[in-house]
């Protein structure tokens, strides 16, 4: 069967624009001489939805969007994802449409609610393992997760059927899985092992269509394809863009699956997705970087000027007393390489006007963190002023090293209106840095090469109040996103027990920080910005 996937980018709500390029992808279909045209999971509304489900007013527009996609479906088949009110309950369903005729539905059976998912919140579970004959072959049509568990067993723990083995017993020709899979490192790869367990447990062709693009903190790289029963590919969709792919189920050319990204580049790639689509879904059009020659800061740059053009991006130093000429420099230097807007703004008056107010009420106190803050707080201010005044988005440069350890300063660096690297550690944002220089020194050398340093007292480094930062990133990996405690992490690594207390400490009490910090990309299966429900108020240590 031919078959097109169209690998759209919906907006969360934006219905007709959404049913314009459902419509769009169906003509185009049409002419191609398609049998089957496939869309992502709840094509019609972008995923996820949220709360928009429970507005009546929502659903009764997604019905009239169907009817629409009923009305352009003229001698085709098309399997489109929408939400639906059966009985007074609501499904995430795949519409069937045949020449014009709705035909029926599949609702999802298998609602995930863990990690980023919340989808029993909104929805009923589907029933029905139903197979469909579309130009002479049976179908089964699925929806996400509906495949998961065949090749997850870790999910038996949700779920007491899997919708795969209930399919085997009518040995379809064809399997159709319609996704809105967000993306993290090595996904792709993760899917495409899953949908071939399935294509050969049932023994037939598989075509998954994936959505894309970026919605709040989620991204959705697509990379949605088409394998024969035994698991060779025999079509893929880009990733990280939209994608209209026609397969023919029936193709004897085949190739094995080969991710066709790096893993930097996959982490670039997905992170400028996310910015270009939070500025255009939001409404926003210019962006605005404290830029302190340091390399979170020169990173975030590269990524927006990269997202959004050279000419809707400005870069701010803010220099301080402690500044060093260095770090002037290559702020000045990386502004020069991206082409970018670049202004100076020294705080010094400010700062000065702000020590000469508090100290009559800190007489007797050293210098401590408190002036350090101060001056982050002064650069906050600055930036969210340009903000109002201009209508620029403050991005936030502070990396998923920094932000677990609380090695930030709420209201000062961590404001914003959006964290670009906050799911990154340390050693990431260095790996996406060279990455960026691969051709040519965008990044200056001395940028990369100078010890991390926050420059807010006289020779202040990161290294005076933390451990290395491959040592944060390792502990970050084991108690973050696996779950470890901190005897297994000393175990595994080798570090000293005290070491681990001490990160794992900073982790847990640094909670509230991060849940007063702006939303931010998710790019790893564990990040603070989405998924991770951690209480602030509480006494357990990890031990």
């Amino acid at each position: 069967m031919r078959i097109s996937i169209a690998q759209l980018n919906p907006t969360i709500g934006e219905l007709p624009k959404n049913l314009s390029a459902i419509v769009a992808a169906i003509e185009q279909a049409r002419k191609e001489e398609v049998q089957l045209i496939v869309f992502p999971e709840l094509a019609t509304c972008g995923y996820p939805p949220g709360d928009l489900l429970y507005f009546e007013l929502f659903i009764s527009q997604l019905e009239n969007a169907l009817h629409d996609i009923v009305k352009a479906s003229k001698e085709i088949t098309t399997v489109v994802g929408t939400a639906r009110r059966k009985d007074g309950r609501l499904y995430n369903s795949a519409a069937i449409i045949e020449n014009q005729q709705l035909v029926g539905y599949h609702d999802k059976i298998l609602l995930p609610s863990y990690d980023v998912f919340d989808e029993r919140r909104y929805f009923q579970p589907g029933r029905d393992c139903s197979t469909w004959t579309i130009a002479g072959n049976k179908v089964a049509v699925t929806i996400c997760e509906d495949i998961w568990l065949h090749g997850t067993p870790s999910l038996a723990a949700y779920y007491n059927q899997d919708p795969v083995e209930t399919f085997k017993k009518q040995k379809p020709d064809i399997l159709i899985n319609i996704s809105a899979s967000p993306y993290h490192v090595a996904k792709a790869k993760f899917r495409y092992d899953i949908a071939c367990q399935v294509a050969k447990t049932l023994d037939c062709p598989a075509v998954l269509c994936n959505q894309v693009g970026g919605n709040d903190s989620l991204i959705f790289d697509g990379s949605s394809f088409a394998i024969d029963k035994n698991g060779r590919l025999i079509g893929q969709a880009a990733s990280f863009e939209e994608d209209i792919v026609v397969v023919d189920t029936n193709s004897s050319v085949v190739k094995d699956f080969r991710p066709s990204h790096s893993q930097e580049q996959e982490l670039h790639d997905a992170l400028v997705l996310a910015v270009k689509d939070y500025f255009a879904k939001t409404g926003f059009s210019k962006a605005c970087i404290g830029l302190s020659g340091g390399v979170d800061s020169a990173l975030v740059a590269c990524l927006a000027k990269k997202a959004i053009g050279s000419n809707n991006v400005l870069a701010i130093a803010m220099p301080s007393r402690f500044s060093s000429v260095a770090s002037k420099r290559d702020a000045q230097k990386l502004a020069d390489n991206l082409n970018i807007e670049y202004r100076e703004i020294p705080i010094e008056e400010p700062f000065t006007a702000m020590l000469n107010i508090l100290s009559p009420h800190f007489e007797g106190k050293p210098f401590d963190t408190t002036e350090e803050n101060l001056q982050a707080r002064i650069r906050g201010m600055i930036l969210m002023a340009f903000s109002n005044k201009h209508g620029h988005l403050v991005l936030a440069t502070g990396n998923k090293s920094e932000l677990a350890t609380g090695y930030a300063t709420l209201y000062g660096d961590m404001c914003g209106g959006v964290s670009v690297i906050n799911d990154l550690t340390k050693q990431q944002v260095y790996l996406l840095c060279h990455y960026i220089n691969r051709d040519k020194s965008v990044i200056p050398q001395s940028i990369l090469t100078k010890p991390p340093s926050a420059e807010l007292r006289e020779g202040q480094l990161d290294s005076d109040s933390l451990p290395p930062y491959d040592v944060i990133d390792n502990i970050l990996e084991g108690f973050v996103l696996k779950q470890m405690s901190i005897k297994e992490i000393v175990n595994v690594y080798g570090y000293d027990e005290s070491v681990v207390q001490d990160i794992v400490k900073r982790i847990l009490t640094n909670e509230y920080k991060r849940r007063q910090a702006p939303p931010g990309f998710r790019v790893s299966d564990k990040a603070f910005s989405i998924g991770r429900r951690f209480p602030i108020a509480q006494h357990w240590r990890g031990r």
